[in-house]
């Protein structure tokens, strides 16, 4: 892609009448899950034109979704307690967890033969069948974030006092990775070598799975809340305050050298997505701004929009060609990349 063809055309604006607070593409990027704050679950469908048809609803809100790799499942939990898995052909769905605690992480493996659901401290694997496939134990702290590595059947757990990763094939296996502090996000490198977490403490913790090493940055201003891989794997993008961090992994590391520091927002940092290939990504802040990035080009932006509010989500489809722009005034900006 040449840099004068990088930009987002704004396709259209859908008026959900919620305010999303998560969402998830179908395989082939032409229709969207989308969860609502005050639980209404939507299928957004990417068309001429754009439609969005209201399917389901967690009571009291909804919290998290997922959609099956290159399957025609999705889940939905809420802050019912409810965890339902939905099959998107005939839009029927069933619950296959119910708790007094909220699952508020929900991830399928990237053959799509397992649904993840963190639960407070648990974690629960699923079959695509909606059975249970297994239950492990409880970690020190209420579960932030989960990732499954890239190409394995191995997923981290990542909360309050570290990670726990939990191996299912050959056999069932969990190993702890601990660490002082709270663990806000979990991001695997794309060979899956180096996992990085986001710390409430100010600072980027990283396990080098392969080699039973650790590494930390730190000088954050304030708690990384927001960390993605770049689409190559050569980059980490993390996010504090009103500035973007990217850490270059090639070569030796970034151990010992400076990050690209990329700064346009005026205020912080709220999330931001890279695109599945390449050195692209997309950032929103509170400012209302969006704006897309080329990584080791440019300390500028290559392209900006305004927003109608704060962003709440950001996604790209899963081949890069679209964007997903969720915003706290109830509707979701498509863009094509």
């Amino acid at each position: 892609m040449s840099v004068a063809a990088a930009r987002l055309r704004l396709r259209g604006r859908i008026e959900l009448g919620d305010c999303p607070v998560d969402a998830a593409w179908s395989p082939d990027g032409a229709a969207l899950i989308v969860a609502g704050g005050e639980g209404t679950i939507m299928l957004a469908q990417i068309g001429e034109p754009m439609l969005v048809r209201r399917i389901g609803q967690h009571r009291t809100g909804a919290l998290a979704v997922a959609w099956q790799r290159s399957g025609p499942l999705f889940a939905s939990s809420g802050q019912d307690g409810a965890v339902l898995l939905w099959d998107a052909r005939s839009l029927a769905a069933r619950s296959i967890h119910q708790a007094v605690e909220w699952s508020e992480q929900l991830a399928f493996d990237p053959q799509g033969r397992w649904l993840a659901v963190a639960t407070g401290r648990v974690l629960r694997l699923f079959g695509a069948d909606g059975s249970l496939h297994s239950s492990f134990e409880s970690q020190p702290g209420a579960i932030a974030a989960l990732a499954w590595r890239p190409r394995g059947s191995e997923i981290a757990a990542a909360g309050n006092g570290g990670v726990c990763i939990h191996r299912l094939e050959p056999s069932l296996e969990s190993r702890d990775y601990p660490w002082r502090g709270a663990c806000l996000t979990a991001s695997w490198n794309a060979d899956g070598r180096v996992l990085a977490a986001g710390m409430q403490d100010g600072s980027v913790h990283l396990w080098y799975v392969v080699l039973g090493t650790q590494s930390q940055m730190q000088g954050y201003g304030s708690k990384v809340a927001v960390t993605a891989w770049s689409g190559n794997g050569r980059y980490l993008v993390t996010a504090a305050g009103n500035s973007l961090i990217a850490w270059d992994f090639s070569g030796k590391g970034p151990q010992g050298s400076r990050p690209l520091e990329l700064q346009s927002h005026s205020e912080r940092i709220s999330a931001l997505a890279c695109r599945p290939s390449g050195t692209w990504l997309v950032s929103a802040a509170r400012d209302r701004r969006l704006l897309l990035w080329r990584l080791g080009f440019s300390d500028a932006p290559q392209d900006a929009h305004l927003l109608a509010d704060e962003c709440t989500l950001l996604r790209y489809a899963r081949n890069g060609e679209r964007l997903a722009v969720g915003d706290a005034s109830g509707g979701l900006s498509i863009f094509d990349c």
